[in-house]
C-alpha cells in the first residue's frame, strides 16, 4: 500500500437532491448545525467564513455538556463543486469531530443523474494519525453524519433552503 493510501480515507454518497442544494446545506451555518454530528441542532453551532483562508467551525455539545469542536481553515473553494478544509492542528482529539488535526478534507460535489454525488476525501498527516482517527470513530461518525445529511435533505424543500 502506498503512503498516500495509508494516510487517506474516501467516502462517497449519492443524494437525491440537486448539487446547488447540497452545496447550500454544506456552506450555510444554519443548515450545517441542523445535520452535522450526532447531537442535533439544539446542541450544535456553526460558524463559517466562506472564503479561502476563512474559518470553518462547528461545535457540538454532548448531553453531558462536553464540547466537541470541529475546526479548520478553508484552503480551496470552488462554489458548488469543491470545498477543501485543513483541520486545526490543535484539535483536541484524533478525529477532530470531523476535521482531524492537520488533515486535509476535500468535499467534491458532482452531478449524478438527477442528484448529487458527494465525495469526502480525508488525507491525514500520517498512517498513524489515520489509524488513531479510525480508533476514535472517524469513519463511522462520517457515515452517520452523511446519513443525517440525507435525512435533512429529504425534509427540507429546495425553496426553503434558498430562503435561509
Amino acid at each position: 500500500m502506498s503512503d498516500l493510501a495509508e494516510r487517506s480515507l474516501t467516502i462517497t454518497r449519492l443524494y437525491r437532491a440537486p448539487r446547488a442544494l447540497v452545496w447550500q446545506v454544506w456552506t450555510d451555518p444554519a443548515h450545517l448545525a441542523a445535520w452535522w454530528g450526532p447531537f442535533g441542532p439544539e446542541r450544535t453551532a456553526a460558524t463559517l467564513d466562506l472564503a479561502v483562508g476563512g474559518l470553518f467551525e462547528i461545535v457540538m455539545h454532548a448531553p453531558d455538556g462536553s464540547a466537541h469542536p470541529s475546526r479548520g481553515v478553508i484552503k480551496e473553494l470552488v462554489p458548488e463543486r469543491r470545498l477543501v478544509i485543513k483541520g486545526d492542528p490543535q484539535a483536541p482529539d484524533a478525529c477532530g469531530a470531523g476535521l482531524p488535526p492537520r488533515a486535509v478534507v476535500t468535499v467534491l460535489f458532482e452531478d449524478d443523474g438527477g442528484g448529487t454525488r458527494l465525495t469526502l476525501d480525508a488525507v491525514f498527516v500520517s498512517g498513524e494519525a489515520r489509524s488513531a482517527a479510525g480508533t476514535s470513530g472517524y469513519e463511522v461518525s462520517w457515515r452517520e453524519t452523511l446519513e443525517a445529511l440525507d435525512g435533512y435533505l429529504r425534509r427540507i424543500p429546495a425553496a426553503q433552503a434558498q430562503q435561509r
